[in-house]
């Protein structure tokens, strides 16, 4: 006999599409959240430089007040590596390198060349910088470091190499930096991407820009000082590397600004950026983020808001099957007194085949009798009648 399938109702129909609509638009919201962690290079510094995630990218801000200077940077610096060698932790080989750090002051510099002269938007640059802002090369073989001996090297975004050079194909060229008594001459190192997007254009992003080393911006161009200063250093536990800068980068609190990029957008921080509406948006620091930064609280407030729709997106099927397991639960057909009535009935019938044994007397096995030992017969008397010779009678 066929079982007849009961048809849901208008309202567990209903019910079923919007728990179905919900469980989508999470993972929509899931999947745009992880899109816009990926697409921010400047805040994965410590995934690329370890893998296994033992590793934290902090950033340093400072007030526009503060004198930070290259020698501030390398006073900290040698300050880390003793503090890293007193908690034991080593590089993992000889060669390699433990911790990795960059700064960068923001101003502006003159360049020119034959076919003109601009005043660009710079940003005079000291460490692996380009480790931690990894912009895209348009022309060039490679970015410079704070390591090379030579530190007259420019890169410039395309908007610039374009109204310089007229070309993008210009790695190599010689151009002028700075005007008048006070210039030099530097190499073209490459040519990058211009920053482009919705949000870095309104946190501060800005065609016509070009990188230089911080000599060059200091000695040929202004500037209000380094602002920012990066490092990617071991995090054996939970808030290690964060604690580290703060209490041994040498500025107080009202004048710096440290932020721990490689966890901004997980899920208890991103609940905290929730939690704190209304007043994240102020700040009593004299402090000017670059755009990278800009850019990523923007999408901080933005993710914060969507971490909450998931929550409530994926709260809403969850009900809805907890309603449903709580419904079948109470129709159901056998409850737990009957589970329990079972369970008395097997025990009671196992005590019963117990009892019955014991009652039953012990049956003695007979004993096994040894085998009598046959004697062997004399072949005489096995001889039949009639077998050689005549029967005596």
């Amino acid at each position: 006999m066929l079982k007849i399938i009961k048809r849901p109702s208008g309202r567990q129909l209903v019910w079923t599409i919007i728990g179905a609509v919900c469980l989508v638009l999470a993972v929509i919201l899931t999947a745009f959240a992880a899109g816009i962690k990926n697409s921010q290079p400047s805040q994965q510094m410590a995934e690329r430089w370890d893998s296994e995630g033992g590793s934290a990218q902090i950033s340093c801000f400072f007030s526009s007040g503060q004198s930070v200077t290259p020698d501030t940077i390398r006073a900290f610096e040698y300050t880390m590596e003793n503090q890293l060698e007193t908690a034991s932790i080593e590089a993992p080989s000889e060669n390699a390198r433990l911790w990795v750090d960059a700064y960068s002051a923001k101003g502006k510099i003159t360049l020119s060349t034959s076919h003109g002269s601009t005043e660009a938007n710079a940003y005079g640059v000291g460490g692996d910088y380009f480790m931690f802002h990894p912009l895209g090369l348009e022309e060039g073989g490679m970015y410079f470091s704070g390591s090379d001996l030579m530190q007259d090297r420019v890169i410039l975004d395309q908007n610039t190499a374009w109204q310089l050079f007229g070309s993008y194909d210009i790695a190599g060229q010689s151009i002028t930096i700075g005007s008048g008594a006070n210039s030099h001459t530097g190499v073209v190192a490459g040519v990058v991407q211009s920053e482009s997007g919705w949000m870095n254009e309104r946190a501060g992003a800005q065609t016509g820009t070009v990188y230089v080393s911080y000599e060059i911006l200091n000695n040929f161009g202004s500037h209000n000082g380094i602002n920012c200063y990066e490092v990617v250093m071991p995090n054996p536990v939970t808030g290690f590397a964060k604690n580290m800068v703060s209490e041994n980068i040498g500025f107080d609190e009202d004048s710096i600004e440290v932020v721990e990029n490689s966890s901004r957008y997980s899920f208890f921080s991103l609940l905290s950026v929730a939690g704190a509406f209304g007043t994240r948006s102020m700040n009593t620091k004299a402090i000017i983020y670059p755009y990278w930064e800009n850019a990523a609280r923007g999408w901080e407030d933005i993710l914060s808001a969507v971490l909450l729709f998931q929550i409530l997106l994926y709260l809403v099927p969850s009900i809805l099957l907890i309603i449903l397991l709580v419904r079948r639960f109470k129709r159901r057909k056998h409850h737990w007194s009957d589970v329990k009535n079972w369970l008395a009935d097997r025990r009671e019938a196992r005590w019963a085949r117990e009892a019955e044994k014991e009652k039953k007397p012990k049956e003695e096995k007979p004993k096994e009798q040894e085998p009598k030992e046959r004697k062997p017969k004399k072949r005489w008397l096995n001889k039949k009648k009639g077998e050689g010779g005549n029967e005596e009678k």
